[in-house]
């Protein structure tokens, strides 16, 4: 996802170029917010439990990485449909089920 914001809004990305992501690469904002991203997920405690960093109970990300990691997940959600269809799909049904769940839990919790 991140490759699709960097790719759509960074237009000299390839020119400034820092890591190789697959064979796409990144600018040096894109890769700092890979890397901050990637490093929250290998330390996180809930990874077993949780399909989201937006449904865990624990919010570790700053606070402005957490809102640039919304804008690119904003922007690179409507247009991986068309570039990883299979992927968008997976992660909308994973998001319904999710959601299914929590609505779920919080009804038995209102007749108890």
């Amino acid at each position: 996802m991140i490759n699709l914001y960097c790719k759509h809004h960074h237009k000299d990305y390839q020119k400034i170029c820092l890591k190789t992501f697959g064979s796409k690469p990144l600018c040096k904002e894109c890769e700092e917010i890979y890397n901050y991203s990637t490093d929250r997920t290998d330390k996180c405690i809930f990874i077993e439990t949780k399909t989201f960093c937006s449904a865990c109970p624990r919010q570790c990300y700053k606070i402005n990485i957490k809102n640039k990691v919304k804008q690119i997940m904003s922007f690179s959600g409507k247009i991986m449909l068309i570039y990883h269809p299979i992927i968008a799909l997976k992660h909308i049904f994973v998001m319904i089920k999710h959601n299914f769940i929590k609505n779920k839990k919080l009804d038995f919790k209102g007749i108890i």
